[in-house]
């Protein structure tokens, strides 16, 4: 893939950078450890476990995306990494390389583009989205018979076969107006394709069904998932044992993402601590990860506004290791760290799987300062 593509023109391509920089980066062993919009929100390289190791590949892929690095760039800076970390990865270093790079600098782009072509100012001039096949020498041939298709932007089909559509595809949308159809010969947007699916079994033996010429796992529109909650990763953080998880949240909480979150500058809901079993046992959880959610912060930066970014960082610890009081259907925690007593309450959601929200408190403890 040309440099000149990766940067999208001569500036870098600013709602590509910043989808990308909004993922948690996630421990997995296998691709499909994270399904469908989860790979909206979190970075993963099947087999890489490590954070440090998914941190420096992450690195990596940040100045493909950011920088207009190209594939031979990220296979030398790949090399480096898997030297120093001593990683042993599956599959050919050529072929690794290229799916690693391809499949993520293709979403960001898909992802940046929607965000682009559904402004709604831009909508309004141009509100009709065709489907653009990329030319392959060796064309899947659904995709293919896509090529060219018109529909309105907010049509269901979208949902599930807005590019990219499977491993390898280039495909991509464009935006047209009124104007743009009319010199096609068309006075409406199409009728969209009947769905035909296929079925597939996955690696455990489990059958599932994807729509004809969409590769398991691409069933989903990369744009519109980019604006879902961190909550579509619960089920990931769920299936984590606890000593895994913990490590994992404290790298989030730690990162940029979270600084992010705490600016206000990305929407939903954001884990920031795993209960032990002993504490799910004695909240009586069903679940292990606790939230914080974004009306949560915005009402602490009212109500406390004396808390800052560091203080965040020691919810895990708080939660951990504090103190468990009822009241009522809320839970407190208690903790003294350094020349602070923190408290947090534990709410439970209203998602159905009882998850817990957090609210954070600190006071000075006495006779410090």
């Amino acid at each position: 893939m040309p440099k000149a593509e990766i940067k999208y023109g001569a500036k870098p391509f600013d709602e590509a950078i910043a989808f990308f920089r909004q993922k948690l980066s996630v421990p997995t062993e296998h691709f499909d450890d994270l399904v469908g919009g989860m790979h909206a929100k979190g970075f993963m390289i099947s087999g890489a476990m490590k954070a440090e190791l998914l941190t420096d590949l992450r690195g990596a892929v940040d100045k493909s995306i950011s920088q207009g690095a190209t594939l031979e760039d990220f296979r030398k800076n790949f090399d480096t990494i898997v030297a120093d970390h001593g990683w042993r990865y599956n599959g050919g270093r050529n072929w690794r390389t290229k799916v690693i790079y391809h499949t993520n600098v293709r979403s960001c782009y898909n992802a940046g583009r929607w965000e682009q072509m559904n402004d709604p100012d831009v909508v309004k001039l141009r509100p009709y989205f065709m489907y653009r096949h990329s030319g392959s020498a060796h064309p899947r041939k659904q995709h293919l018979a896509w090529h060219g298709l018109v529909l309105a932007y907010n049509d269901p089909w979208l949902d599930t076969h807005a590019p990219q559509n499977g491993w390898g595809c280039n495909c991509r949308l464009d935006s047209l107006s009124k104007r743009d159809l009319e010199r096609m010969g068309k006075t409406a947007p199409d009728t969209a394709p009947k769905i035909e699916y296929r079925e597939y079994k996955d690696r455990d033996g489990n059958t599932h069904k994807v729509p004809q010429g969409i590769d398991p796992g691409f069933d989903y529109n990369v744009g519109k998932s980019a604006d879902k909650s961190y909550k579509v990763l619960g089920d990931r953080m769920e299936s984590l044992d606890h000593r895994v998880a913990r490590p994992w949240v404290n790298e989030f909480l730690g990162g940029p993402v979270f600084k992010r979150f705490y600016d206000g500058k990305i929407k939903g809901e954001f884990p920031v601590a795993v209960l032990t079993p002993g504490n799910k046992k004695a909240l009586g959880s069903k679940t292990q990860t606790i939230w914080l959610s974004r009306n949560g912060i915005d009402a602490q930066k009212v109500m406390q506004p004396e808390l800052e970014l560091d203080d965040y960082l020691n919810i895990p610890e708080i939660i951990e290791k504090g103190e468990i009081h009822r009241q009522g259907a809320d839970q407190l925690i208690w903790l003294s760290i350094g020349d602070k007593r923190y408290w947090v309450t534990l709410k439970p959601g209203r998602d159905g799987k009882e998850n817990y929200y957090l609210t954070l408190f600190s006071i000075k403890e006495k006779g410090n300062g």
